[in-house]
C-alpha cells in the first residue's frame, strides 16, 4: 500500500485506481473523468494534513484520525456542532479519475462537484452544497441542509435531506426518488419507460415538469398544500387530504408519478416540445 501525508498543494498522477473515498470537513471536492492516469490535486490546505492511501486500488483521500463513521456520525443534525471542537480544516481536493470509477465522497461543509462520471455515485454532507452535471448510472445523495443541484443526469437518483433543496434540469430518470422536510424538490426532467418518481416534502414546494407526450400513472397528495396540474387529472378533496390522480399519455410502459406533502404545494407541469429544460417553479 501506498501512503503520502499531504501538508501542501501537491499533484500526483497513479495508475491502477479503481475507486475512489473521499472524506474531508470544509473546503471544495471536485471530480472529473479523464481517459488520461489518474490524477489528484490539493490545491488549498488548512489545518491537519490529508493522509492519501492507494490500495488494492482504491484511492482514499482524508485525515489519519478521520474514519467514514466518524464523518457520518457528526453529520446526524444533533452532532454538526461537534465540529466546533476540531481544528478549522478545510481542503481543495480535484480528482481526475475514468468515468466509470465509483465515487464515495463523505463531507463536513465542503461543497462537492462531480461531472461526466458514469459509475455509482455516493456522496454524504452535512451543510456543504453539491453539484452534479452530466452524471449517469447510480446516483445517492444525502445532505443535512445542503443543496442538490444537478443537470443533464441519466439512470437512477436518490436525494435525502433535512432542508436541503433539490433542483434537477435536464437528463432522462429510469428513477427520482427524493425526501425532505422542509426543503423544495424542483425538477424538469425527461421519464424512461416505466420510469418511477417519488417525491415527499413535509413543508415544501413540489414542482415537476415532464415533457407534453409524458404518459405515467400519477398520484399527487396533499394534506393541506394546494395540489395543480398542467395535465388533466381527477381531484378528490377530503378533510386532511387533497390528491389528484389519474393516467396521462397513452404510451406503453407508463411511468408512476407519485409526490407527498403535509403542508407544501404540489405542481405538475407540462413542457411542450423543443422547449428547453430549467429549473421550474410552481402554480401549474
Amino acid at each position: 500500500m501506498a501512503r503520502w501525508t499531504i501538508d501542501q498543494p501537491t499533484t500526483r498522477t497513479l495508475d491502477g485506481i479503481v475507486a475512489l473515498r473521499v472524506r474531508v470537513i470544509g473546503g471544495h471536492v471536485n471530480i472529473l473523468p479523464t481517459d488520461d492516469p489518474v490524477t489528484f490535486e490539493v490545491s488549498e490546505l488548512s489545518g491537519e494534513p490529508l493522509l492519501v492511501s492507494h490500495e488494492a486500488g482504491i484511492l482514499t483521500i482524508t485525515y489519519d484520525d478521520l474514519t467514514r463513521d466518524g464523518v457520518l456520525d457528526r453529520l446526524k443534525p444533533i452532532q454538526l456542532g461537534s465540529y466546533r471542537d476540531l481544528p478549522r480544516r478545510s481542503a481543495t481536493v480535484s480528482v481526475r479519475v475514468p468515468h466509470d470509477c465509483p465515487v464515495e465522497v463523505t463531507a463536513a461543509t465542503a461543497s462537492v462537484v462531480v461531472a461526466g462520471m458514469s459509475a455509482k455515485t455516493q456522496l454524504r454532507g452535512g451543510s456543504g452544497d453539491v453539484t452534479l452535471d452530466g452524471v449517469g448510472g447510480e446516483m445517492e445523495v444525502s445532505t443535512v441542509s445542503g443543496d442538490l443541484e444537478a443537470r443533464n443526469l441519466t439512470g437512477r437518483l436518490s436525494y435525502k435531506s433535512v432542508s436541503g433543496d433539490l433542483e434537477v434540469a435536464g437528463g432522462q430518470f429510469a428513477e427520482l426518488s427524493a425526501k425532505t422536510a422542509s426543503g423544495e424538490l424542483l425538477a424538469d426532467v425527461d421519464l424512461a419507460p416505466a420510469a418511477r418518481v417519488a417525491l415527499g416534502t413535509v413543508s415544501g414546494e413540489v414542482a415537476l415538469r415532464l415533457p407534453a407526450d409524458t404518459s405515467a400513472t400519477v398520484d399527487l397528495r396533499s394534506a393541506t398544500g394546494t395540489l395543480d396540474s398542467a395535465f388533466s387529472l381527477d381531484r378528490k378533496d377530503a378533510r386532511g387530504l387533497s390528491r389528484l390522480s389519474g393516467t396521462i399519455g397513452s404510451g406503453i410502459d407508463p411511468a408512476t408519478v407519485t409526490t407527498t406533502t403535509v403542508s407544501g404545494a404540489v405542481s405538475l407541469l407540462r413542457r411542450a416540445a423543443d422547449t428547453p429544460a430549467a429549473i421550474p417553479k410552481g402554480d401549474a
